[in-house]
């Protein structure tokens, strides 16, 4: 049984959705059952716009309700401009873009809610989270955009896949879906070779608190400058992202820009915590990095980041100012427990291994062996 998986985001590491694919990947390379890349003419080009040719080509094909047919070549499904073309046809028309492929039909795995699918497949979606359907003031995500596509995505999905038992129920609740079309495989920590370089701005190892990734209000930012601000600790706060040069400058809060995959990983396991006590997640994947590196962990006492850390983190209330700068003020002032804490989080992380979470994939692929759709 042929595996396909999208290659949207191939070329990028700056997303957490791009380092789930890559996870996919390497997680069904570790069992042995390395997928097809289904791809198209933009691969590195995510977030680059396209020049106005291109843009009035796709409009006019994203119109006509015609299938795309796929080629075969390398070890990849190829065709013009797939996944740009499918957001084209969905907001055109509000139907998913139709492709065609040659060979035998096989499992399409879609690594985020692409409107489209390949025909005479079983094609499988995942979705992260509900987040912006749940609290518009959480995401920039407009979300009658999402509901509107992550409905249309799920009527006529095969499956929907997600990343952790509180993301599956929030779609399942907030989607109305039915449970058995939606499944947990959880998720695998991936692409963490370091950079085995100095750390940027003179950081040395055990001497900063870090946070890293997008400011949207979710991430509960302000809560956690001002938790590590009334700790008392002498350790600067390090805050890494794309937009964290628009925190408010403060003595000892260290900003910086978004860093290449090897300098991120080598900021991870040289702070002395992971300050993570975000409002909401899907997953949390910056906890099961830091618990693969041996990084000790603060973050939230509910949702996805409590299942995911499974007892092996320090819990705070993300909205409680006061617990978030006790919790740093602890393993400040601890050594004792950040081992304790560094122990746990090793032993909790062969949850996220590769080939733990290939296996789980291929369980849910061979779901779909041997019926008459996979005959052919």
């Amino acid at each position: 049984m042929r595996i396909v998986v999208d290659g949207r985001l191939d070329a990028s590491a700056a997303t957490g959705v791009a380092s789930y694919a890559r996870a996919v990947h390497e997680g069904l390379s570790a069992i042995g059952r390395a997928p097809l890349i289904l791809d198209d003419a933009t691969h590195g080009q995510f977030g680059t716009p396209s020049p106005p040719l291109a843009r009035a080509w796709r409009g006019v094909r994203g119109s006509v309700p015609l299938a795309i047919r796929l080629s075969e070549r390398g070890g990849r499904l190829m065709a013009r401009d797939v996944f740009r073309l499918a957001q084209a046809r969905f907001a055109l028309t509000g139907r998913l873009l139709r492709l065609t492929a040659p060979g035998p039909p096989g499992v399409m795995h879609w690594t985020y809610p692409i409107p489209a699918r390949i025909e005479g497949w079983r094609n499988v979606y995942t979705v992260h989270d509900v987040i912006p359907l749940l609290d518009a003031g959480f995401s920039p995500i407009d979300p009658e955009r999402l509901r509107r596509q992550l409905a249309a995505v799920a009527a006529g999905a095969d499956r929907i896949v997600t990343v952790s038992q509180w993301a599956r129920g929030s779609i399942i609740d907030t989607l109305a879906l039915d449970p058995a079309q939606v499944t947990d495989c959880g998720l695998a920590v991936a692409g963490m070779s370091p950079a085995d370089a100095l750390l940027p701005g003179g950081l040395a190892r055990d001497g900063y608190f870090l946070f890293c990734g997008l400011t949207e209000p979710r991430k509960n930012l302000d809560r956690i400058i001002a938790g590590w601000a009334a700790s008392g600790s002498g350790r600067p706060l390090v805050v890494v992202g794309p937009d964290a040069a628009s925190i408010a400058p403060r003595a000892g809060l260290v900003a910086l820009p978004y860093q290449p995959r090897g300098v991120l990983i080598d900021l991870i396991a040289g702070a002395r915590a992971l300050v993570f006590a975000t409002l909401e997640e899907g997953f949390g994947l910056p906890i099961a990095e830091a618990m693969t590196l041996g990084t000790p962990v603060i973050t939230s006492d509910r949702g996805a980041p409590l299942e995911v850390t499974g007892g092996a983190a320090l819990t705070v209330d993300p909205a409680d100012v006061a617990q978030i700068a006790a919790a740093i003020a602890r393993l400040d002032q601890s050594d004792d427990l950040c081992a304790a804490l560094k122990a746990r989080g090793l032993e909790r992380a062969v949850a996220f291994t590769a080939a733990a979470f290939g296996v789980r994939l291929a369980a849910l692929y061979d779901e779909f062996a041997g019926d008459s759709r996979m005959s052919g």
